[in-house]
C-alpha cells in the first residue's frame, strides 16, 4: 500500500468516511506525498498534456487578447499578468513573445516544486506565489488553463427523495465509495432538485466558488479581468469525478498521490457567483470559437510562411487538436470575468452576458 493511501485509511478509521473533496485535497495537495507537490504531471512522461504544450499558437492568441486590453487601457505601466497553475511556464513564455516586453510583470501561482523550477527557466524575472491574496495589488489579468477542474468537489446523490453525500470509505485498507448523511447533505433542500430522478448526482465545488470570489474581489478593488479554459457544462448534472494516469482514465481511488484527480467545471455556478459579486461575465464560448475569433487560423498562416515542411505539419496538427470538434475544440470552453467599467473583452461575440446590461 502506498503511504498516502494508508494515511487516508487511518483518517477514515479514526473519523469515519470522508468527502470526495477531502479525498481530493489530501491526494493532490498533501505537503509530502500529494500529487501536485511532488510529481511532474505534464508532458509525455506525465499524466496529461495541456494546450500550451500542444501549440504555441494557443499562448500567442492569449497574448493578442491581453495586448488588446492593454491598448484599450492606454498602455498602463502598473499592469501584471498572473498564470494560475503555470505548468512548465510555456504559456507565459508564448504570451511574452507576443507582448515583446510591453508588459513586464509576470506572476506564477503554483505549489509544484518541479514545475516552479521550469517556470523560472522559461520566464526569467517572473515571481512566484502560492495564493492570490499574496500578489501585488495592481491592475491584473488572471489566466487559468485547466485550473478550475483541479479543485476538490463535493458530490451528492438522491436516495428516497433525500440527499446523501458521496464519500470515500475504507474496508480492509481498500478504498470505496459510500453514501452518507452529512452536514452538507442535510442543507440540500429536496425541493430545489425535485425534478431530478432517484440516484441523480449533483456536484458542488465550494473551492471554485471561493477562488472566483477572491478573483472577483481582487479585480473589483484593483481593476482587471480573468480568463479560464476548461472542460465543463453550463446546464446539467451527473458524476464527473475522474482519475487520470499516463494519459488514461483510471479508478480515482486506486493510487492516491500518483493519480491526477479532476471534475468538470460548472460554468453556470461561476456565472451566478459573478452576478453576486457584481462583475462582468463572458461566455462560455467553445475553445474553437474563441481561437477562431481571435485569429488563430491567420496566425497559423503567418507561421507557415517561414516554416519548413515538417514544421508546417506540426503547426497544423497542433492547432487542429485545439480547435477540432473531435479533439479539444468543443470539449473545452472559455469564460472570462472583468471588473465594471473595464474595456470590452474580445473573443466572446457568442454567448456574452455581462452585468453592464
Amino acid at each position: 500500500m502506498n503511504i498516502l493511501k494508508e494515511k487516508i485509511h487511518n483518517i477514515i478509521v479514526e473519523n469515519g468516511p470522508i468527502s470526495i473533496a477531502s479525498f481530493m485535497e489530501i491526494s493532490l495537495s498533501d505537503k509530502k506525498y500529494g500529487y501536485y507537490r511532488k510529481k511532474m504531471p505534464l508532458g509525455s512522461k506525465g499524466d496529461f498534456v495541456t494546450s500550451p504544450d500542444i501549440s504555441q499558437i494557443f499562448g500567442e492568441i492569449i497574448g493578442i487578447w491581453i495586448l488588446d486590453i492593454w491598448i484599450k487601457l492606454k498602455e498602463p505601466n502598473n499592469f501584471q499578468i498572473v498564470d494560475l497553475g503555470g505548468g512548465r511556464g510555456t504559456l507565459l513564455k508564448d504570451i511574452n513573445r507576443v507582448l515583446k516586453n510591453k508588459i513586464k510583470n509576470f506572476i506564477f501561482i503554483d505549489i509544484n516544486e518541479e514545475l516552479i523550477k521550469l517556470q523560472k527557466k522559461a520566464l526569467n524575472g517572473a515571481t512566484h506565489f502560492e495564493k492570490i491574496n499574496d500578489i501585488p495589488k495592481k491592475p491584473t489579468i488572471f489566466i487559468g488553463n485547466e485550473f478550475l477542474d483541479t479543485f476538490p468537489v463535493h458530490q451528492f446523490i438522491k436516495k428516497n427523495n433525500y440527499w446523501k453525500e458521496v464519500c470515500v470509505n475504507s474496508d480492509n485498507k481498500e478504498l470505496f465509495f459510500s453514501f452518507e448523511t452529512t452536514k452538507l447533505s442535510k442543507k440540500l433542500i429536496s425541493s430545489n432538485f425535485a425534478n431530478l430522478k432517484e440516484d441523480s448526482i449533483i456536484e458542488i465545488n465550494f473551492k471554485v466558488r471561493e477562488i472566483i470570489n477572491n478573483i472577483s474581489n481582487f479585480i473589483k478593488k484593483n481593476s482587471g479581468a480573468a480568463i479560464f479554459f476548461d472542460y465543463g457544462y453550463l446546464d446539467g448534472h451527473g458524476d464527473s469525478f475522474q482519475g487520470i494516469k499516463d494519459n488514461k482514465p483510471i479508478n480515482p481511488l486506486s493510487d492516491p498521490g500518483f493519480v491526477d484527480l479532476t471534475s468538470h467545471v460548472n460554468f453556470k455556478d461561476i456565472k451566478l457567483q459573478a452576478k453576486k459579486n457584481n462583475i462582468n461575465f463572458y461566455g462560455p464560448n467553445t475553445q474553437s470559437l474563441f481561437l477562431e475569433e481571435m485569429g488563430a487560423i491567420q496566425r497559423l498562416r503567418i507561421l507557415e510562411r517561414n516554416a519548413k515542411d515538417h514544421q508546417r505539419k506540426d503547426l497544423r496538427i497542433g492547432l487542429n487538436r485545439l480547435m477540432s470538434d473531435k479533439e479539444m475544440g468543443n470539449l473545452f470552453k472559455v469564460i472570462a470575468l472583468s471588473s465594471k467599467n473595464f474595456p470590452s473583452l474580445e473573443g466572446f461575440t457568442c454567448g456574452t452576458t455581462t452585468n453592464k446590461e
